[in-house]
C-alpha cells in the first residue's frame, strides 16, 4: 500500500460563512487551484448530490489506478480480450446493458457504505447504488465519482476523505489527463483510513471533482466531508456543508481521448485507425502543428474538424496479434505545446479467416467427426455437436471396437469421472462454461461450451477437420492459439498432425507445434490464451510463433507431455499474414469460337493495358470468355 497525503494539514484558521478557511499565514503551502477551472455558466446547478458509476467484477483485480481506470474504459480485458463483465445490480436492467458501468444520481451527501450501516466520521450512510450485485456480493467495486462543489468565496478549504480500498481524486479538465489537478490518492487496498487535503481557489465559483474509488474483498465505504472551525467533519451537501451537484458542465477547451483507449489491451485485429479526438476551441490549436507516430515512426494523419471536435485518424495497416503499438501525437495550442504518448496492444479476434475448434469436439467412432454442423470451420458455431458421441470408457484395449486409444487416450485410473457429462461414455471429464467470457469467439458466441479438465501426462485428444484450400489448391499456414488454465504445474503440451502409414496402416504423429509456457495459470477457473510455439524453443522463452500448414482434411492431436495438468477450452487458428497467394493465369486456351481461361485468385478485366480492371461478374475458374470486342486485358489477383 503506498498512501499519498497532497499536503499537510494546516494550522492557522479563520471563519468564514461557516466552513473551515485557512489563511495565508499557514505553515505549508496548499494546492493552488486556479481560476480558469471555474465552471460558472456552463451548466444550470439543478440536481443536488453527486453521479456515480458502478461496476463489480466477479474476480480479484489489482488494487490500482491503472488498472481500474481500465476497467472503466472497458479496456481491462478478461481472458480473451473482452470488457469485464458487470455484476453490478441496477433494477430491472441485464449485466449485458451496461458493461462499462452504470450511471446512478444520488441525492443527499457522499456517505456510502455496502450494507448503509454506519461507518466513519458521520453517521448519514447511504447503500452503494448497485450493490449487492447479480452475485448478492459487496466485493471488487470500481468506482467514478462526478461531482461539483459551489465555493462560496475565495481561500483555502480544508477536505478529508474517509475510505476502504484505494482512490484517486483529481480535478481541472477532469476529462483530459493532460489537464489534471491531481490531488490525493491512495494506492492499494486497506482497512478505512482518513486522508486529509487543503485545496486554495483562487476565486469564487463551482468546480468539478472526479474520484475513482475502487476495492478489493473487504468493507466497502467512502465518505467526504470538509472541516468546520470546531473541527468538525460536515459531509459534503449537508446542512452546514458545502453545496454539490450531479449536474454535467459543458466541457472545458482542449481535451483529448482515443480510440483505442490509452494502454488498452485485447484491441481486435481489425482495428483500422487509432483515432484521436481533440476538443477545442476551433482558433486554438494549430493544424498544420499536428504530428504523429507509430512505433517511433513518423505517419502521416488525416485531419477533420467537425463542430468543436478535432478528430485525427492514423491508419493502421495488418495488426499483429499479441503485439503492442506505441504511438505519440503533438500539436500547438494557445497553452503551448501538447504531446502526449500512449500504446495498445493486440488480441487475435477480429482477423478475417479465423477458425475455430472446440476443445471437447475430438474424434468419435474411431475417426468419425462430424460434418453435418458448423462446427467453427464453417461459421457462427452453437456448440453441442459431439454431445454423446464416442465410447470406450474404461477400456484400456486399443483392439477392442471402441474410441479409446484411437480417437483419445484417457488415463485409466482416472476416466470415467461424474464429471463427463458431455461425452459420458468417454470418460474424458469436461466441465461447463457458461460465462460471457468462456462463451464468447469475437465475431459470436457459443451457446454449448465446455472445458476438458484434468488433461495428465500421456493423454491425448484427435480433431479432423476440413481446413480450406486455395483457388490453386494449395494449403494456407496457421498460428494457433489455445485457451487454457492450469494450477499447480506449468502447462506444457504439443500439437502434432496425424497420418497413416500407406503401406503398413500405422499411425505416426509429426510434431508441428509446442503450447509451453513453462507456467501456470492463477487458477484452474482462470483461462488465457497462448499461442503455439515452434517445436525448437524452450518452455518459458522464445517468440517465435509456429507457423502451421493446414489445407483438406486434416487430424491434429494435442498432447499432454511431462508432469502437466491442465484444462483446455478451445484452439484459435489464425491465417499467417504471409499466406495470401499472389493471383496467377495458369492457362489461356482456344475451345472453337471461344477462349477459356484458368486462374487462381480473382479475374479482372479492362478494354486497355491502361484502363481500370474490374471483377469479372460471376467469374470462377475455368472460366469461358465469349469475344465481344477486338481486345480485352485480362489479370488475376
Amino acid at each position: 500500500m503506498q498512501q499519498v497525503l497532497s499536503k499537510a494539514f494546516l494550522a492557522l484558521v479563520s471563519l468564514t460563512a461557516g466552513f473551515r478557511v485557512l489563511t495565508l499565514q499557514a505553515q505549508l503551502e496548499p494546492i493552488q487551484i486556479p481560476g480558469k477551472f471555474d465552471l460558472s455558466g456552463r451548466t444550470e446547478l439543478s440536481q443536488p448530490g453527486f453521479q456515480i458509476r458502478i461496476h463489480q467484477a466477479n474476480e480479484d483485480l489489482l488494487n490500482t489506478e491503472s488498472e481500474r481506470e481500465k476497467v472503466l474504459t472497458g479496456m481491462r480485458p478478461d481472458s480473451l480480450g473482452f470488457p469485464l463483465e458487470n455484476f453490478a445490480k441496477e433494477t430491472g436492467a441485464t449485466r449485458e446493458d451496461w458493461i462499462l458501468g452504470h450511471t446512478f444520481l444520488v441525492e443527499g451527501a457522499i456517505d456510502l457504505e455496502q450494507d448503509g450501516k454506519a461507518a466513519g466520521a458521520a453517521n448519514e450512510e447511504q447503500i452503494i447504488p448497485g450493490i449487492p450485485g447479480f452475485e448478492e456480493k459487496t466485493s471488487f467495486l470500481t468506482a467514478e465519482i462526478l461531482i461539483l462543489i459551489e465555493i462560496p468565496e475565495p481561500g483555502t478549504y480544508s477536505f478529508g476523505l474517509n475510505a476502504s480500498g484505494g482512490f484517486t481524486v483529481t480535478t481541472g479538465n477532469v476529462n483530459d489527463v493532460m489537464d489534471i489537478i491531481r490531488i490525493a490518492e491512495v494506492d492499494g487496498h486497506q482497512e478505512a483510513m482518513t486522508t486529509r487535503f487543503d485545496l486554495n481557489f483562487e476565486q469564487t465559483g463551482i468546480y468539478q471533482f472526479r474520484t475513482l474509488w475502487y476495492t478489493g474483498d473487504g468493507n466497502a465505504s467512502f465518505e467526504w466531508w470538509t472541516l468546520d472551525s470546531e473541527e468538525n467533519r460536515i459531509l459534503l451537501n449537508t446542512e452546514g456543508g458545502l453545496r454539490t451537484f450531479s449536474n454535467q458542465p459543458d466541457p472545458l477547451t482542449s481535451f483529448v481521448r482515443s480510440t483505442p483507449s490509452p494502454d488498452a489491451k485485447g484491441v481486435f485485429l481489425n482495428q483500422s485507425a487509432l483515432e484521436i479526438e481533440i476538443k477545442h476551441d476551433l482558433s486554438s490549436v494549430s493544424n498544420d502543428s499536428i504530428a504523429a507516430t507509430l512505433n517511433g515512426e513518423p505517419v502521416t494523419p488525416q485531419i477533420q474538424v467537425t463542430g468543436d471536435t478535432l478528430n485525427v485518424s492514423i491508419e493502421l495497416n495488418e495488426l499483429s496479434a499479441f503485439t503492442q503499438y506505441d504511438w505519440t501525437l503533438s500539436f500547438d495550442s494557445e497553452s503551448g505545446i501538447r504531446e502526449i504518448a500512449s500504446s495498445f496492444t493486440t488480441a487475435v479476434f477480429g482477423a478475417e479467416g479465423l477458425l475455430f475448434i472446440e476443445a471437447e469436439d475430438f474424434d468419435f467412432g474411431r475417426g468419425q467427426w462430424e460434418q453435418r454442423t458448423p462446427t467453427g470451420m464453417t461459421g457462427a458455431y452453437p456448440g453441442g455437436a459431439y454431445r454423446n458421441r464416442g465410447n470406450g470408457a474404461g477400456e484400456t484395449d486399443v483392439d477392442a471396437d471402441t474410441d479409446f486409444g484411437v480417437d483419445y487416450f484417457e488415463d485409466p485410473s482416472t476416466n470415467g469421472k461424474p464429471l463427463s457429462a458431455y461425452r459420458p461414455d468417454t470418460g474424458v471429464e469436461t466441465v461447463r462454461r457458461t460465462s460471457q467470457e468462456d462463451t464468447k469467439r469475437g465475431t459470436f458466441s457459443v451457446i454449448t461450451n465446455h472445458s476438458v479438465t484434468d488433461n495428465n501426462k500421456g493423454e491425448w485428444l484427435n480433431y479432423t477437420r476440413e481446413f480450406p484450400l486455395s483457388a490453386n489448391g494449395s494449403k494456407f499456414e496457421y498460428h494457433i492459439f489455445v485457451r487454457a488454465s492450469s494450477e499447480g504445474t506449468p502447462i506444457n503440451a504439443s500439437l502434432g498432425l496425424v497420418s497413416a502409414n500407406p503401406e503398413s496402416g500405422e499411425l505416426t504423429v509429426n510434431t508441428v507445434a509446442l503450447l509451453n509456457p513453462g507456467r501456470a495459470t492463477a487458477d484452474s477457473n482462470t483461462f488465457e490464451l497462448f499461442p503455439l510455439r515452434e517445436t525448437d524453443s524452450q518452455p518459458g522463452e522464445g517468440d517465435a510463433l509456429a507457423r502451421v500448414e493446414l489445407g483438406g482434411t486434416e487430424v491434429l492431436r494435442m498432447t499432454t507431455l511431462a508432469e502437466s495438468s491442465h484444462d483446455l477450452d478451445y484452439f484459435i487458428f489464425l491465417p499467417a499474414a504471409s499466406t495470401v497467394e499472389p493471383g496467377e493465369i495458369i492457362s489461356f486456351a482456344r475451345d472453337g469460337n471461344h477462349l477459356v481461361i484458368e486462374y487462381a485468385g480473382t479475374l479482372k478485366s479492362a478494354a486497355s493495358l491502361t484502363s481500370e480492371y474490374t471483377p469479372v461478374k460471376e467469374a470462377s475458374s475455368p472460366f469461358t470468355v465469349i469475344p465481344e470486342n477486338s481486345q480485352t486485358f485480362f489479370i488475376a489477383e
